[in-house]
């Protein structure tokens, strides 16, 4: 059995071998494509040319084979592209450059939109983004997405995504509406304290105000207290801002420290919530591409053609290239019939061949939208 597998595998090294030489004879044989279709000014993508070789493909691997051997002409066509892109000049350097460049004017104290109140999360993490920055409250994320857009502020800071939760939609649905760009991000801790008034003890509290959130992830520490009632408010800070207005020690609010060295409150007790691990990623979008120094993720929006294993096409070209996809998303587009697939990876646009990835991937797929390299904390 030993001496039939070493033989196996002897065989096998040299069709591979062999594989290999071919597959640079037939990327040589590309680089006369790229001439040729240079010359005639034709595009990169030929669907008819693909589907007609793939056709051929599978009559010559007969119906056994064909389920294996046509995805990976598919791939191997998908990789010819990718040279051909390579070779040929993109628009997209121009923009990554541009957005280098606009990372060295940003302004001394930037003008961040959040979303809430003194005290809210999302103001934490524009804090930590941006020290010193001046921070803007307003209602909805779409406010924070219009301050941006009129000029008002020049960067708004919104959570995309929570440990338990999960990924807010809504926000990514904004990001597409508007075509911002994500200039940072970071993640956030979320630890939930209970707050009073000073002077105030356990004992005293009858009443608890926060976000229904936090007063879900704090539940099981709030049914300890005997004749103690929940009350739900629009999120935490207002929660925070509301009790020290009362100045009543039977009324405390779930929120944070920060919260409470805004509003005068004391901590009376501290990490209240069932999930210690709980953690809310925020980024910062703005109007202009702006790629920092350092910049380690990398973010893009695109749709899919209806084709059979069209997803799993594209995902290859990043295994390819060693990347690691820290997130992937499907979203109904708006108003229409499809969906579009929000991805995050980290990487670096300095590297030229991860540049020419994305040039190819903005012209072969629909509705693509590149939105950010930059530092992720």
């Amino acid at each position: 059995m030993s001496e039939l597998l070493d033989q196996a595998r002897r065989e096998i090294n040299r069709v591979d071998g062999e594989l290999v030489r071919l597959m640079g004879e037939r990327m040589r044989l590309v680089d006369d494509v790229i001439r040729a279709k240079k010359e005639a000014g034709l595009p990169v993508l030929d669907s008819s040319r693909e589907a007609a070789v793939l056709d051929r493909v599978e009559k010559a691997a007969g119906p056994e084979l064909a389920p294996y051997v046509k995805p990976v002409f598919s791939s191997m066509m998908d990789m010819s592209k990718c040279y051909q892109h390579a070779k040929a000049p993109s628009a997209q350097p121009e923009l990554l450059r541009e957005g280098r460049e606009n990372a060295s004017r940003l302004p001394l104290r930037p003008r961040v939109a959040c979303q809430g109140s003194p005290g809210a999360f999302s103001g934490e993490a524009a804090q930590r983004m941006y020290p010193g920055g001046e921070l803007h409250f307003v209602e909805t994320w779409d406010d924070v997405f219009r301050a941006v857009q009129d000029g008002r502020c020049d960067f708004g800071v919104l959570p995309v995504e929570n440990s338990l939760a999960g990924s807010v939609g809504q926000v990514y649905d904004l990001l597409m509406k508007y075509r911002f760009t994500i200039s940072r991000a970071c993640r956030l801790p979320v630890v939930h304290n209970l707050l009073g008034v000073p002077g105030a003890s356990l004992d005293d509290i009858s009443e608890i105000y926060s976000h229904p959130q936090a007063l879900a992830q704090c539940a099981r520490w709030c049914s300890a207290l005997p004749g103690v009632r929940t009350i739900p408010l629009n999120n935490t800070a207002s929660a925070a801002k509301m009790v020290a207005g009362l100045g009543d020690p039977k009324k405390a609010a779930i929120s944070s420290v920060y919260c409470a060295g805004i509003y005068g409150l004391d901590v009376l007790a501290a990490g209240i919530q069932s999930d210690k691990n709980n953690t809310t990623r925020f980024v910062s979008v703005s109007q202009k591409l702006i790629i920092p120094p350092g910049a380690n993720r990398v973010s893009l929006i695109f749709s899919l053609p209806h084709e059979v294993g069209s997803l799993n096409r594209t995902l290859a070209h990043f295994s390819a290239m060693g990347l690691n996809l820290t997130k992937i998303e499907s979203r109904p587009a708006p108003e229409s019939f499809h969906y579009l697939f929000y991805l995050d990876f980290a990487g670096s646009t300095d590297d030229r061949m991860l540049e020419q990835l994305i040039g190819s991937l903005s012209s072969q797929l629909p509705d693509f939208a590149f939105l950010g390299d930059y530092v992720e904390e």
